[in-house]
């Protein structure tokens, strides 16, 4: 209802990001989150969406990035349109620098505690997983690029008990298998003493973890019950976008309808107008019978005048000889 409520915000947003105080921009950003409650989702894709996607990206400030990183997750929670969501998943997938890989993770974080266990494994589970295959070097002696890969490889040490506890027992199975292959690979061909420790301390921990089963159980049961319901919004937003497209496709047929049948009786009209001419035409002393009816009526007239005064006018002569 307000028309300058979302160029005030945006120019707020640019007005933080190009100042020096990184708090007053990490804190707005925070608070950008509760937009979807306010205006439409689409207003949030093309205005502000793709702005937190380019802070994450090109930001150097971590806090701020963060919270970038947690307000996307969130305008992607209740996002309606499945094409817009498909979208901002493959431009978070797709890292090409270092930097982005550890952003990555840091996102995946936020979609593990804001979204169900199920849709974090659809999209993001074999995509973490594929960060344990590249390679890294001894640290003491190696460039920047390969020095934020060990960190990135230290943060998905870290991760993969998290990573782990998004399973489902005996949905997937599959996955649960590409875990424990990458986690024998990383066992097997790490080279750095730090990251190794790191790599057995998770081996540890992920083994005394137990994974949830599709049935419910009593010590995992308020868990069950939370992101059951994240999977029922889900799965209610999948089916809000699905009326509304069906709706689109109603009024589409309707409008379309309607122009047929509006179509229809003006041609039904014309052809009516053009039948009509030519039956007048067809008709034979339609409008020259008319005339030439009046011009005969004229000249009985006449001719009855004329009878008139000539039995009259022997009359009159006797009458003035007498």
């Amino acid at each position: 209802s307000i028309p300058d409520l979302i160029p005030a915000l945006t120019t707020a947003e640019q007005r933080a990001a190009t100042s020096l105080k990184w708090r007053t921009h990490e804190k707005l950003l925070q608070k950008y989150a509760c937009l979807p409650h306010i205006i439409s989702s689409d207003q949030i894709y093309y205005r502000f969406l793709h702005r937190m996607l380019t802070i994450i990206l090109t930001n150097n400030v971590l806090p701020v990035q963060k919270a970038a990183a947690r307000t996307l997750c969130v305008y992607l929670r209740y996002n309606r349109k499945q094409e817009q969501r498909h979208e901002v998943i493959q431009k978070l997938i797709e890292r090409k620098s270092y930097w982005n890989r550890l952003r990555f993770l840091d996102t995946c974080e936020f979609i593990m505690e804001l979204f169900s266990k199920s849709f974090f494994c659809k999209y993001f589970f074999l995509p973490v997983l594929e960060l344990t295959h590249d390679p890294v070097a001894n640290v003491r002696y190696c460039t920047k690029s390969e020095y934020l890969l060990f960190f990135c490889r230290m943060k998905l040490c870290y991760l993969l008990p998290k990573v782990k506890s998004t399973l489902k027992i005996p949905t997937d199975k599959h996955l649960l298998q590409q875990l424990e292959l990458c986690i024998r690979k990383l066992l097997c061909q790490e080279k750095d003493k730090d990251v190794l420790t790191i790599v057995k301390r998770t081996v540890l921990e992920l083994d005394r973890m137990e994974i949830s089963v599709d049935a419910f159980q009593k010590r995992f049961y308020e868990n069950d019950l939370l992101d059951q319901e994240k999977e029922r919004q889900e799965h209610l937003l999948l089916e809000m976008e699905q009326l509304e497209k069906e709706k689109q496709q109603n009024e589409g047929r309707s409008t379309s309808i309607n122009d047929k049948m509006f179509e229809k009786k003006r041609r039904d009209s014309k052809t009516s107008s053009v039948l009509a001419k030519s039956i007048t035409l067809s008709v034979p002393g339609s409008s020259s019978g008319t005339s030439a009816g009046k011009e005969d009526k004229k000249s009985k007239l006449v001719r009855s005048q004329s009878f008139s005064t000539q039995a009259l006018h022997p009359k009159y002569s006797n009458i003035d000889k007498c």
